[in-house]
């Protein structure tokens, strides 16, 4: 699972976010440089409207389905399997759909080190900034008021990842970022096989304050190296 990220650069490098995504930032969309962020929180989201138009908004890092009766879950809805996708016809709906891309800098996973918790970053060395594939849903309460929602797809972790954790977010390759968002790409089975882990070569990792167990902690330091992992 991947239960925490880092998203800073929107605000540090604006410019880069909006060439990236081909996307400007809203005026009104108020999302300060954040170092930890969890599960249930509303987080950028970038989508495409239906006319194709390349669009971001908050949405709930949980996904919802439309079909629920309340805007919430039992189930842990903020990661969807890969294998998960392949198996149950909502996710193949959402899949040909639905798709999104959730923005990041790094994301964090624990290793158990003598009882503890011990968190490790895992990021690009070559690029700051990330996009993680992921589905979305709109759910509407009975005064027809839409609320968004979006989960991260995550794949089997590639061998540095791998060393601390089974599982990884599903990374898009920058050079399909664009056709990612095109809702007119709807072949199931075209889609699925983008699903891809990404390449061991082109990620680091490196452990960081133990600060970052603790969500209510939010700062820049937390993604300082201390240890390197390799």
């Amino acid at each position: 699972m991947c239960g925490r990220y880092s998203l800073y650069t929107h605000k540090t490098n604006p410019e880069e976010f909006d060439e990236r995504f081909s996307v400007i930032w809203p005026e009104k969309l108020d999302f300060p440089p954040s170092y930890n962020i969890g599960p249930y929180r509303d987080v950028p989201v970038i989508y495409s409207e239906k006319d194709g138009t390349p669009a971001i908004r908050m949405m709930q890092w949980q996904l919802i389905p439309s079909f629920s009766k309340e805007f919430k879950s039992k189930y842990a809805m903020f990661n969807t399997r890969v294998e998960t996708i392949r198996d149950k016809p909502f996710w193949q709906r959402q899949l040909s759909s639905a798709r999104c891309i959730i923005p990041f800098n790094n994301f964090f996973e624990w290793a158990k080190v003598g009882g503890e918790k011990v968190p490790h970053k895992f990021y690009e060395p070559k690029r700051s900034l990330l996009a993680a594939g992921g589905l979305f849903s709109t759910w509407e309460d009975p005064a027809g008021f839409p609320r968004y929602s979006a989960s991260m797809i995550t794949v089997p972790a590639n061998g540095v990842v791998g060393k601390i954790h089974g599982r990884m977010p599903f990374i898009l390759p920058q050079e399909q970022e664009k056709s990612w968002l095109n809702n007119s790409n709807r072949d199931f089975q075209d889609l699925q096989g983008w699903i891809k882990t990404y390449p061991a070569e082109n990620t680091a990792s490196a452990t960081v304050s133990r600060e970052v167990n603790n969500i209510r902690n939010d700062h820049a330091g937390l993604i300082e190296p201390l240890i390197s992992a390799e």
